[in-house]
């Protein structure tokens, strides 16, 4: 039940590097965005440790910076493009995540619709919103973005190499059977959190929506595929929320 380990039979050497090139291509931009994650964590950290807050809060908003913008989806679209997947067919989905993030990087650093609708009196400064960001979003949302990327890269290692002759049952996949969509669902639902706007308020259900039915449709593939072998894997391991084992207490001893 366990993938094959190393290069599989069959499998051609050429294909195999440019895979694990492109591969290496897509962890690099989940580090970069990793370690944005974690920088704004600590900004915020120094904020409330030094009370830069009433600057922050009074400081205009910067804007119009599309080059970040197209950067930031460069990268997004990348790591996407190359996160192998167990069953071919969830571009539904995988088509639904990047325009989440679209709409969140055209938001974020080009122009802020739902900042200007909800404070175009006192736009481009905007304390109750700049408040938020650093007091609680980027404090609360950015460790889940990390968490679902250590999802992603788990999932994404454990498969890498399958071409649909092995349920994979090991590693981040005895704790969970869908590690990447969890991974990018915490992923999208922390950068809401950071800077939520009105469009990916709208998109994140739909998102949780798509990755679900997909979800099922690669299970019923699966089920037809290897049969017991699965239904005894997914009769022990959930869909997305992982197990927590809680300790038990030694039982008091009668005397």
């Amino acid at each position: 039940m366990a993938s094959p380990q190393g290069v599989p039979r069959g499998f051609d050497r050429r294909s195999l590097n440019t895979r694990l090139l492109l591969g290496y291509a897509a962890i690099v931009a989940l580090i970069f965005v990793g370690l944005y994650q974690f920088d704004q964590i600590m900004a915020s950290i120094y904020a409330y440790a030094y009370g830069s807050f009433p600057v922050i809060e009074g400081t205009s908003l910067e804007f119009n910076r599309w080059l970040v913008v197209v950067l930031n989806i460069v990268l997004v679209g990348l790591f996407l493009g190359l996160v192998p997947l167990r069953v071919k067919g969830s571009w539904k989905a995988h088509g639904t995540y990047m325009g989440f993030m679209v709409s969140l990087f055209a938001e974020m650093y080009g122009f802020p619709l739902t900042v200007y609708l909800l404070s175009s009196a006192t736009y481009p400064v905007s304390p109750l919103f700049s408040g938020y960001v650093w007091r609680v979003g980027q404090l609360v949302g950015s460790p889940l973005v990390i968490i679902g990327i250590v999802l992603i890269y788990k999932g994404w290692k454990e498969i890498v190499f399958l071409r649909g002759t092995a349920l994979v049952t090991q590693g981040i996949y005895s704790v969970v059977r869908h590690p990447q969509y969890l991974g990018f669902l915490l992923v999208t639902l922390g950068q809401f959190i950071v800077w939520p706007t009105i469009p990916t308020a709208i998109l994140w259900p739909v998102l949780v929506l798509l990755y679900y039915r997909q979800a099922k449709r690669e299970e019923a593939m699966l089920a037809e595929t290897f049969g017991q072998q699965f239904h005894a894997w997914a009769s022990k391991t959930p869909m997305f929320l992982p197990k927590i084992r809680l300790p038990h207490g030694s039982k008091p001893v009668s005397p």
